[in-house]
């Protein structure tokens, strides 16, 4: 009796372990199913590297983005840029500007015809008033056509076509221009290079929190403005108000998605002017770049100021939908800081291929689009 009675006992516990796994794996499918669908990590993978760079150029401050076949490096500190193609420095270019002797660039890129576009501002040699610039630069140095976009501040710049050029900035204010006026403005304008005229203008500044410039480029670490054109479309990433924006010229068509809030290394304020706290486990972007087919990925890097993980980094896709945007998980790019071999940061777009480094690895690397 005590045997068969024991029996009933194990018989009945095996049925309620099996209902419990059962449960917990039918739990866990879901889980599963419910994360893919929010981190689009399933399927999506970034593929192996189909060619590297020669070298890994190092930079003592600021740094290079790569777009259309090349790097571009604007020194932050003397009026040159550096442009590099896959195997050697190309080219390095020392900026002169007839009777501007002093001099700050704010930006650079590279036409669809490898032709060199700059912007910056400086204070003319007589009578010191405050001009601002974008032009276009050969390889000796010298700049023309120059367009005068006098107190407009260009911080980013970009080309479509190579004729016209997007400038993302801020209006300087007198007496010493060295900060914001009041009054209202768009913060981005598109310049025809023959004769400087605006073509077009966009982004009131009043559509911003007033508190942040959405011009503001961003430290080395964690770029807060980046802008890339690619077609028609010109995609813009606004890290003051966490936006990414498009405007598509064939239609004049602008759109802007709210992306999931990222943490900054400088005090943040709402639209309604209240401050936005540090937390204990914030997010920085790292990198960003538009493909030719208009897919948008970003590198970000996630930390413990509290000590209690090792900071993370990773790859992510965007993903547009409705007014809101989300970063969809890249497979395989996923590590810890610093891990020799693992994915490092998103470095710029080379055509339909992202350019990207790895840890302890002392060159870049292209990768198709993930798929």
């Amino acid at each position: 009796m005590h045997l068969r009675h024991a029996s009933e006992q194990i018989a009945m516990y095996r049925r309620i372990v099996l209902l419990l796994v059962s449960m917990y794996a039918v739990a866990l499918v879901a889980e599963q199913r419910s994360t893919g669908a929010r981190n689009g990590a399933e399927g999506l993978a970034l593929p192996a590297p189909n060619s590297t760079t020669a070298y890994e150029p190092f930079f003592h401050e600021g740094r290079g983005y790569w777009e259309r076949d090349y790097l571009v490096y604007v020194d932050p500190l003397t009026p040159r840029v550096d442009v590099y193609d896959k195997d050697k420095n190309v080219a390095s270019v020392k900026v002169t500007i007839p009777g501007y002797s002093s001099f700050s660039l704010s930006d650079a890129t590279v036409t669809t015809d490898g032709h060199l576009v700059i912007s910056g501002c400086s204070f003319a040699d007589e009578g010191g008033k405050i001009h601002c610039f974008i032009g276009l630069a050969d390889r000796n140095g010298h700049v023309s056509p120059l367009v005068d976009t006098e107190r407009f501040a260009p911080s980013r710049i970009s080309t479509c076509d190579g004729t016209t050029v997007w400038a993302m900035g801020w209006l300087r204010a007198p007496p010493h221009f060295d900060r914001e006026g009041g009054e209202p403005y768009d913060v981005l304008r598109l310049y025809r290079l023959s004769d400087g005229k605006i073509i077009e203008s966009d982004l009131p500044r009043s559509s911003f929190p007033g508190r942040s410039r959405p011009s503001s480029p961003g430290g080395f670490e964690s770029p807060e403005l980046m802008m890339q054109c690619r077609g028609t479309i010109l995609g813009i990433y606004e890290g003051a108000s966490d936006e990414w924006i498009e405007y598509d010229s064939s239609n004049s068509k602008l759109t802007r998605w709210n992306l999931t809030r990222q943490t900054h290394h400088f005090m943040q304020y709402d639209r309604d002017g209240r401050e936005v706290g540090f937390g204990l486990h914030p997010t920085f972007i790292t990198g960003l770049a538009m493909l030719d087919s208009g897919d948008v990925y970003a590198s970000f890097i996630h930390e413990a100021r509290d000590g209690s993980a090792a900071a993370t980094v990773g790859l992510f896709q965007l993903h547009k939908a409705g007014l809101e945007a989300t970063w969809l998980q890249v497979g395989g790019t996923l590590g810890v800081y610093g891990e020799p071999g693992r994915f490092d940061e998103l470095c710029g777009t080379d055509g339909n291929n992202l350019v990207y480094s790895r840890f302890g690895e002392h060159h870049w690397f292209f990768s198709a689009a993930p798929h």
